[in-house]
């Protein structure tokens, strides 16, 4: 009885098996992942997707109301520039502060308005309630989870921006607006020497205005940008709080990064957008050199050109057109115009935040997909408001 207990084997794993089976949830895993992977992205995408035509909708909501389309921004001047019959805003504001109470938060917006300190003639950016700047909320709509630059939907930026000092947080945004709709004009504020230095950048259009032209549901209206670029932000931050102006450091000390040029095309002095001479760009593939333009020519229409390389490739009057794609990477998307990272004469750059395609938000409130297979043409025609051209079949 007793040697027929020994001679019972064990019950257990052998040392071979526990290895096998460890192998086999390994391979299962390896397979898993990018499926897990394609999932998170289709989500975030669809997240996106879905605050993209948000932002459009409040901008049909405040065309609904002031029956026009907010400006990239707003400016207030007090002292002796103060006398100009177009000093008419509250405050400095940015075209999403305009936006605020149609993205259900107007409760911010007035918290804002309400806490401007006297002596920042208001600069809604310095605005703060129990010490908290306001600057630093984060609102999800302007976040794209796709989005890595930021983290809880702020940046913190090294360097002094504002005069809000330096190593700050600011609520960012992954999205920015099209300058040719929402910053095509730019008005001096004020009267006097100090005018000069108090230009803002209002929009033309209307949503009828805007259909009159290439119609809305042509022209884009938001685009995808990375929050924050370079080690802090020092190549670039996108702050939905701060306003996009036509004069450099025309919101009183803000230094590079130049987040007041958060817009797409960027837009420099006096309203126009600048192609540096002489560089050379790839665009599709193709080296192009940017010849020497005027800020007249800056606002021309896009001319297919025969003559330019792949038949119709940026020349003098349109090079500021960039295609969305490829990917860049955080140190390459800088919105400074002098950051080393940047590329060079761009004139402002699109980051899709997605590979293979980009949603775009539409003038209509509609969001559409871009494609990286998209020709530079189509896609400054998408960009333009008034070319009065057919938007091409590979859109």
């Amino acid at each position: 009885m007793f040697s027929r207990f020994l001679k019972q084997k064990k019950s257990g794993f052998t040392l071979i098996e526990l290895l096998v089976v460890i192998a086999i949830i390994a391979i299962l895993i390896g397979l898993l992942l990018p499926a897990v992977q394609k999932v998170r992205e289709a989500a975030a995408r669809s997240t996106c997707t879905n605050q993209l035509k948000q932002l459009g909708l409040a901008v049909g909501n405040f065309d609904s109301t002031y029956m026009k389309f907010p400006g990239l921004s707003t400016q207030f001047v007090t002292g002796a520039a103060a006398t100009g019959a177009t000093n008419n805003d509250q405050n400095k504001s940015s075209i999403f502060t305009q936006l605020l109470p149609y993205i259900e938060q107007e409760a911010l917006q007035k918290q804002i308005i309400a806490n401007i300190p006297t002596a920042n003639a208001g600069q809604t950016w310095m605005a703060a309630v129990g010490g908290t700047p306001l600057r630093r909320t984060a609102i999800k709509i302007f976040q794209c989870p796709s989005d890595t630059t930021m983290s809880n939907g702020q940046v913190t930026v090294a360097l002094n921006i504002g005069g809000a000092g330096a190593n700050q947080q600011w609520g960012a945004t992954s999205y920015v607006p099209n300058s040719e709709i929402f910053g095509n004009r730019q008005e001096i504020v004020g009267t006097g020497a100090a005018s000069a230095a108090n230009s803002k950048l209002v929009s033309t259009y209307s949503m009828g205005g805007l259909s009159n032209r290439d119609g809305t549901s042509n022209t884009a209206a938001f685009v995808e940008r990375m929050a924050g670029c370079g080690t802090n932000g020092v190549g670039g931050v996108n702050s939905w709080i701060l306003p996009v102006y036509g004069v450099a450091n025309s919101v009183g000390g803000i230094t590079a990064p130049s987040p007041h040029n958060a817009a797409y095309p960027n837009v420099q002095a006096a309203g126009t957008i600048p192609v540096t001479p002489g560089n050379v760009a790839t665009l599709n593939g193709v080296s192009v050199a940017v010849p020497n333009v005027t800020p007249a020519q800056n606002r021309q229409v896009f001319v297919a050109n025969a003559a330019a390389p792949n038949n119709g490739n940026p020349t003098a009057a349109n090079a500021r057109f960039w295609h969305p794609f490829p990917n860049l990477t955080q140190a390459q998307c800088g919105t400074s115009i002098t950051a080393t990272t940047r590329l060079a004469g761009s004139g402002g750059l699109v980051n899709p935040l997605h590979t293979g395609s980009m949603p775009i938000a539409m003038g209509d409130g509609s969001v559409k997909s871009v494609s990286s297979g998209i020709s530079i043409k189509t896609w400054a025609f998408l960009i333009r408001p008034d070319d009065g051209q057919v938007i091409g079949s590979d859109f």
